[in-house]
């Protein structure tokens, strides 16, 4: 059976990975807070590994405030990059693999067709070049490894647009939201349990960078739409540019990633993002945190 140190595991995707681990029971999993491993403290990783021995690591370590990133660059690639590195420094030494997740904030959201995986990055942000630097140097290291790029991520667990939405719309009868970003979003406990699956197929290492996201775009003002009409409330979600709403890092204007390669490669079928939303909702009014 093999065993898997989750990084980051109460973090939101890794509670994702927590929601579905008893689907796979043939996986170990190894879930850990920043307490208990640190992954820019490598001393953390060694320590917990001589305790408990692992085959692989599933990266769910991540720091995801893009906008403080542009105030706290060096927290920012302290978790992202050299964080991955202390990863990477374990996995080679130890002959482990590496699952990391990265973001559709690699590009540049200039494009007018879906990005490959294979498409040019060039991040905007500190935060997406935080993590495309993590990107390179996994790609480079000798341990088996895969980056998996997602966007939008959404699910029950910590902040994320589903849940700030269904908070602000219980309080007010009309929201502004931009309408001029497109992207994919992203069901974490879909992205979750594609995961495991590949993990018992072991087909997760075929390809060195994969895209993961649920079906459907749509811009922010029509994800807010169909958060409150999934709620039944009567708030009016008004579209505005985004220069309407200025924040400190710049957002991709369309970041839609294109998932052909995991669809077709690896023969995974990927829900709308419609049906993950319905579920996420289900088990937010079901745990009373609407």
């Amino acid at each position: 059976m093999p065993s898997y140190l989750v990084t980051g595991g109460s973090g939101q995707l890794g509670q994702c990975f927590y929601a579905v681990a008893k689907e796979s029971p043939a996986i170990n999993l190894f879930f850990t807070s920043r307490n208990e491993v640190d992954i820019t403290r490598s001393e953390t990783l060694s320590n917990f590994y001589s305790k408990n021995p692992f085959d692989g690591i599933i990266n769910c370590a991540a720091y995801t405030n893009v906008d403080h990133a542009e105030k706290e660059g060096e927290s920012a690639i302290k978790i992202n990059t050299e964080g991955l590195q202390n990863l990477i420094d374990l996995a080679e030494n130890k002959t482990l693999s590496i699952i990391h997740f990265s973001t559709d904030y690699v590009f540049e959201g200039q494009s007018e067709e879906p990005y490959t995986e294979e498409a040019v990055t060039n991040p905007i942000g500190i935060y997406g070049n935080s993590k495309l630097q993590g990107e390179v140097r996994l790609s480079k290291c000798s341990c088996k490894n895969v980056t998996i790029r997602t966007s939008w991520l959404f699910s029950p667990f910590e902040k994320n647009f589903v849940k700030t939405i269904a908070r602000i719309a219980k309080e007010k009868s009309a929201i502004k939201v931009v309408d001029d970003q497109w992207g994919r979003p992203t069901y974490g406990i879909d992205l979750a349990r594609t995961v495991l699956k590949l993990i018992s197929k072991d087909t997760v290492y075929t390809l060195p960078v994969l895209h993961y996201a649920n079906k459907g775009m749509c811009s922010w003002k029509k994800f807010a739409e169909a958060i409150v009409n999934e709620l039944e409330y009567k708030t009016t979600i008004q579209g505005i540019p985004t220069s309407a709403y200025p924040t400190l890092a710049k957002r991709p204007k369309y970041s839609i990633l294109d998932t052909e390669l995991i669809e077709k490669e690896l023969q995974i079928k990927i829900p709308t993002w419609q049906e993950g939303l319905k579920k996420c909702i289900q088990i937010l009014k079901i745990d009373g945190n609407l």
